[in-house]
Protein backbone atom coordinates (compact mmCIF):
# COMPACT_ATOMS: atom_id res chain seq x y z
CA UNK A 1 0.00 0.00 0.00
CA UNK A 2 0.89 3.70 -0.56
CA UNK A 3 0.38 6.44 1.42
CA UNK A 4 -1.88 9.21 0.08
CA UNK A 5 -0.46 12.62 0.06
CA UNK A 6 -2.94 15.06 1.17
CA UNK A 7 -4.28 17.42 -1.69
CA UNK A 8 -3.68 21.31 -1.66
CA UNK A 9 -6.85 22.08 -0.23
CA UNK A 10 -6.44 20.25 2.90
CA UNK A 11 -2.36 21.26 3.06
CA UNK A 12 -3.41 24.86 3.05
CA UNK A 13 -5.97 24.90 5.41
CA UNK A 14 -3.30 22.98 7.83
CA UNK A 15 -0.65 25.82 7.03
CA UNK A 16 -3.00 28.79 8.19
CA UNK A 17 -3.87 26.71 11.71
CA UNK A 18 -0.28 26.46 12.16
CA UNK A 19 1.17 28.32 15.18
CA UNK A 20 4.73 28.82 16.07
CA UNK A 21 5.72 28.17 19.51
CA UNK A 22 7.56 30.94 20.20
CA UNK A 23 4.40 32.96 20.13
CA UNK A 24 2.81 30.98 22.97
CA UNK A 25 3.73 32.95 25.78
CA UNK A 26 2.72 36.14 23.52
CA UNK A 27 -1.17 34.83 23.11
CA UNK A 28 -0.94 34.05 27.14
CA UNK A 29 -0.18 37.14 28.11
CA UNK A 30 -2.55 38.94 25.34
CA UNK A 31 -5.12 36.26 27.35
CA UNK A 32 -4.40 37.25 30.86
CA UNK A 33 -4.58 41.04 29.93
CA UNK A 34 -8.12 40.86 28.69
CA UNK A 35 -9.36 38.60 31.39
CA UNK A 36 -7.89 40.74 33.77
CA UNK A 37 -9.21 43.97 31.96
CA UNK A 38 -12.98 42.83 32.02
CA UNK A 39 -12.95 41.49 35.79
CA UNK A 40 -11.52 45.22 36.77
CA UNK A 41 -13.91 47.17 34.01
CA UNK A 42 -16.95 44.96 35.06
CA UNK A 43 -16.02 45.45 39.10
CA UNK A 44 -15.77 49.09 38.92
CA UNK A 45 -18.99 49.46 36.73
CA UNK A 46 -20.96 47.17 39.42
CA UNK A 47 -19.21 48.58 42.45
CA UNK A 48 -18.82 52.59 41.85
CA UNK A 49 -21.47 54.51 43.65
CA UNK A 50 -20.53 57.86 42.17
CA UNK A 51 -21.46 56.44 38.89
CA UNK A 52 -25.32 56.95 37.51
CA UNK A 53 -25.51 53.55 36.00
CA UNK A 54 -29.08 52.28 35.59
CA UNK A 55 -30.22 54.91 38.37
CA UNK A 56 -32.85 57.67 37.46
CA UNK A 57 -31.84 61.01 37.89
CA UNK A 58 -34.14 63.58 39.88
CA UNK A 59 -36.17 65.64 38.57
CA UNK A 60 -36.25 69.32 39.69
CA UNK A 61 -39.30 69.14 41.70
CA UNK A 62 -37.55 66.30 44.09
CA UNK A 63 -34.93 68.69 44.32
CA UNK A 64 -37.10 71.29 44.95
CA UNK A 65 -38.83 69.74 48.12
CA UNK A 66 -35.99 68.45 49.69
CA UNK A 67 -34.64 72.09 49.66
CA UNK A 68 -37.73 73.63 51.01
CA UNK A 69 -38.04 70.53 53.72
CA UNK A 70 -34.77 71.22 55.23
CA UNK A 71 -34.90 75.27 55.60
CA UNK A 72 -37.93 74.50 58.05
Amino acid sequence: MRATFPTRSQSAIASIFRVPPELYPLYAACIVVCCSATYFSYKKLATDRTLKLGRSNPTFDEKLQEALEKKD
